[in-house]
């Protein structure tokens, strides 16, 4: 093979992968739409007659700026028989102090205070020992769940008694810049109907760890929250699963979380989640050495698919510099809008337009972020592979003990969550 022929099928792969993962994704989400949303009515009228407990666990670290609101929003939910139980992980503001004024005020909350940083998974592990109801709901403290969304993630465990966990579905509310806009799209179009298509198929990558509630027999059965892994949720939905209880999606409880309002947040975020890929792909590569796992395949080779386009469109993208550094025919993936860039961009057009189809019941506000969806592969896809190829040595190579250490991005107060939930 010359290497004009391995650049332009280099250069394919790179455009056509994407392509085909959108469609799948697109059927895959209208397909669930279909069968599970278009009815709301119907799923309510099999809501059991009596709730089971829930606790809630809200691991925090420095959270001062939000914890107020979330506090405001956690006394109000629509549920009958709710405890929250806030785990502050030796936070150095004034978090445990806020905390504290609301659980003198309200009789349903509680605070466990620990005096050493443990990370988020080390945190909720301390928290999980005290839960004695038959369901755990951990949430993030900048997290607002909708009036319901409680409901809506408990209801599904009394008829299945093989439901490991179901997670919520999470909505930015900060669009206020740039980067919030973008990452309203991305929500909506990519992760929702990601998770909507891998329910379709059997078995989903990652529960959303801002809202996702669990059997707490089964979380205590598989050892809790892994602290050697920079993504607790993709660690635990993963083991959940090879444990062969089921996890789903429930786009009606709705999550409103806070995205990363500046570039430096996002990089970090991400770079976090990526190296949390790297550490599934490490942690769950015996999968395939037993048959009853088989269902879990396709979901670890469409992410080994996922790492792959991303070091092929680094390479793509490298040898059309160079090509063009040199002075010869630029082979590779060009990082300038040609045709190719316009037919990716229809295509996220139309990924967005189902997403906002499917998801306008939850979010009437996300049509006005459709402007910004043709320049979502121009600018994410480049980054995310970046990353990819950024964290791969640290991933695969590194050290994964105490990778759960955290620190709480900056928060902002967000001015637009009551209209977003109304």
């Amino acid at each position: 093979m010359t290497w004009r022929m391995l650049a332009e099928a280099l250069s394919y792969f790179v455009f056509l992968y994407p392509l085909v993962m959108s469609a799948v994704w697109i059927t895959g989400g209208l397909y669930f739409w279909w069968r599970r949303e278009r009815r709301p009515g119907e799923e309510k009228n099999r809501w059991p007659e009596k709730w089971p407990p829930v606790t809630v666990l809200v691991p925090c670290h420095n959270e001062e700026v939000t914890i107020a609101a979330t506090c405001e929003n956690l006394r109000r939910l629509d549920y009958p028989d709710y405890r929250v139980l806030f785990v502050d992980d030796a936070s150095a503001d004034r978090t445990a102090e806020i905390i504290r004024d609301y659980v003198a005020a309200v009789p349903y909350f509680h605070l466990l205070r620990l005096e050493e940083n443990r990370g988020k998974a080390g945190a909720l592990n301390a928290a999980l020992g005290l839960v004695e109801t038959p369901l755990v709901m951990v949430q993030d403290a900048d997290t607002r769940l909708g009036a319901d969304a409680l409901k809506w993630l408990a209801a599904a465990f009394t008829r299945q008694p093989r439901l490991g966990a179901v997670t919520g579905n999470p909505i930015v509310m900060n669009r206020q810049g740039f980067w919030g806009k973008f990452q309203a799209v991305e929500f909506a179009s990519i992760i929702g109907l990601i998770k909507r298509s891998q329910r379709v198929l059997g078995r989903v990558l990652t529960v959303s760890g801002c809202a996702t509630i669990y059997r707490t027999e089964v979380l205590k059965k598989v050892g809790g929250f892994s602290t050697a892994t920079a993504t607790e949720d993709i660690d635990v939905t993963w083991r959940i699963q090879r444990a062969f209880y089921e996890v789903w999606f429930e786009p009606r409880a709705r999550a409103f979380i806070q995205a990363p309002a500046r570039l430096s947040q996002l990089w970090k975020q991400r770079k976090r989640w990526t190296l949390g890929g790297w550490h599934l792909l490490r942690s769950h590569w015996d999968v395939f050495k037993d048959w009853r796992w088989r269902r879990l395949w396709p979901v670890y080779a469409d992410f080994v698919m996922g790492c792959v386009w991303a070091f092929c469109f680094v390479v793509a993208g490298v040898v059309w510099a160079v090509s063009l550094l040199f002075g010869l025919p630029p082979h590779g993936l060009s990082p300038l809008p040609a045709w190719h860039g316009a037919v990716a961009s229809v295509v996220c057009v139309a990924q967005m337009a189902a997403a906002v189809a499917i998801n306008n019941r939850y979010d009437p506000g996300l049509i006005r972020c459709l402007f910004w969806m043709p320049w979502y592969p121009l600018i994410f896809f480049a980054v995310e592979a970046v990353l990819v190829v950024w964290t791969a040595p640290r991933g695969l190579f590194g050290s994964m003990e105490r990778a759960g250490k955290w620190q709480s991005p900056a928060r902002e107060t967000c001015r637009s969550f009551s209209d977003i939930a109304a």
